[in-house]
């Protein structure tokens, strides 16, 4: 009996160990007490910023390739995925070049669910290798019809499909082959911000009535050749069709982008807003036709947009901004967490960096999450009416680092959201904030 006993207590010491090693509690301590953060706001003091010294004429060219694989590949945007069988539209990488002075700028969107990091990572490691630092741009349409296999993690090989090295390597190939090829047919161009009230079909989804971000926004680029480019931006999820469709799509972003097309004879890309909180509403259709007329409602609304006047030079600035992360703090309940090591192992370590571009009074700032609108709406847009910026915030830079919140939700709310998809801990909607509203302060600082 002794025996017995010996061995059952020894069993529970056993698993009690490996739950303590596995699982631990949220950590709550206040931010401005987080080495992190004090470390972050460090870094912002000394940050120095990549800057052409005059006004420099603008040169600008675009181009789409198609990045719909060739061979079956799972499908990425909700849980495990079997692979495609049908497309009902092609998924396309879209590049926009901006060069002015002697410093290019290479703006990338993807339809895909984010832009992947081994993609960024190829891109980042070619221009390296051929000595050129343009600065660039990166993020998604957020499509959860897209393809996957391009997240080389744990977790990622599970829930995206096993990483397709050939795949990410033949996307990155023809990334760069469409910029050099863009390069060579540069023109003079002028350079516009627009935005377009489409509240109507936005909504907060994480909480009834609660504040959002119902504005397209973008820039118009119109070349001497009078060809014209838009870059767009919203902020509601792309998550328009049924999780068990197997038909490759780009969602309503495509069909946005695609309505513009066709209807102004310009060039289109969509880059992800600020999603982490917001869907569309007030459209009554499901599925592909729900799709097909938010596209086309949207597209309208781009087409009325107003427009702020010309410029045809431009002082740019730029940087990028490495974000610094305390632990991973990934909720299994309330107050429990999974430890950073076996997060880092699942997922990888936690990373990523704020990509800011400044073109006379627009500023587009990429992250590298789901960032939500609300945030923008309560604590950013003022900052950004004060400074008179015209700020447009993008989701999905290149890294990722789950969904950031407002900070209200993190204790209230028991959504996904705030829940698996939290993968920081409490304040970091604050903590963005601030990174956020320093850089558009930063002029207080010069």
């Amino acid at each position: 009996m002794r025996i017995w006993l010996k061995r059952i207590l020894i069993t529970l010491a056993s698993i009690a160990s490996l739950l303590l090693a596995l699982v631990g509690p949220i950590d709550r301590t206040p931010l401005a007490e987080q080495p992190f953060y004090q470390r972050m706001h460090a870094q912002l003091a000394s940050l120095t910023f990549e800057k052409s010294e005059v006004k420099s004429i603008l040169n600008a060219g675009w181009k789409k390739i198609t990045i719909t694989p060739e061979h079956p590949m799972p499908m990425a945007g909700y849980l495990i995925r079997e692979n495609f069988e049908t497309v009902h539209d092609s998924l396309y990488a879209r590049v926009i070049v901006l060069h002015a002075g002697d410093k290019p700028s290479y703006l990338i969107s993807v339809d895909l669910l984010l832009f992947p990091p081994p993609l960024k990572q190829k891109l980042i490691s070619y221009f390296k290798e051929k000595e050129k630092s343009p600065f660039i741009y990166l993020s998604a349409t957020h499509t959860h019809n897209g393809v996957g296999c391009w997240h080389d993690s744990a977790v990622g090989n599970i829930v995206l499909g096993s990483y397709d090295e050939k795949w990410v390597e033949e996307t990155s190939r023809n990334i760069i082959a469409a910029i050099e090829e863009i390069e060579l047919k540069l023109q003079p161009a002028s350079i516009s911000y627009w935005e377009a009230n489409a509240g109507e079909y936005a909504e907060n989804r994480l909480k009834p009535g609660a504040s959002y971000d119902g504005l397209l926004r973008g820039l118009k680029l119109t070349r001497a050749d009078s060809t014209i480019a838009h870059l767009i931006s919203f902020s509601a999820h792309a998550t328009s069709i049924s999780k068990k469709s197997k038909s490759l799509s780009g969602d309503y972003p495509a069909a946005l982008v695609d309505s513009l097309m066709k209807s102004t004879s310009s060039f289109g890309m969509f880059m992800a807003g600020m999603v982490g909180s917001h869907r569309l509403a007030g459209i009554d259709a499901g599925e592909f036709d729900l799709v097909a007329k938010a596209g086309h409602l949207l597209s309208e609304r781009v087409r009325s947009a107003s427009v702020s006047p010309k410029a045809d030079s431009i002082t740019l600035i730029a940087a990028h901004i490495p974000i610094q992360f305390g632990p991973s703090q990934l909720r299994i309940t309330k107050d429990w967490k999974l430890r950073n090591w076996i997060f880092s192992w699942l997922v990888n370590p936690l990373q990523g960096e704020l990509t800011y571009l400044e073109l006379n009074d627009i500023i587009l700032i990429g992250t590298p999450c789901d960032f939500s609108g609300e945030i923008f709406v309560k604590h950013i847009a003022k900052v950004a009416a004060q400074q008179n910026k015209k700020v447009i915030i993008t989701s999905f830079n290149g890294d990722y680092a789950g969904y950031i919140t407002e900070d209200e939700h993190y204790e209230k709310l028991q959504k996904e959201e705030v829940m698996a998809l939290n993968w920081v801990g409490p304040y970091y909607g604050n903590y963005f904030t601030e990174m956020i509203t320093s850089l558009l302060k930063r002029n207080e600082l010069e």
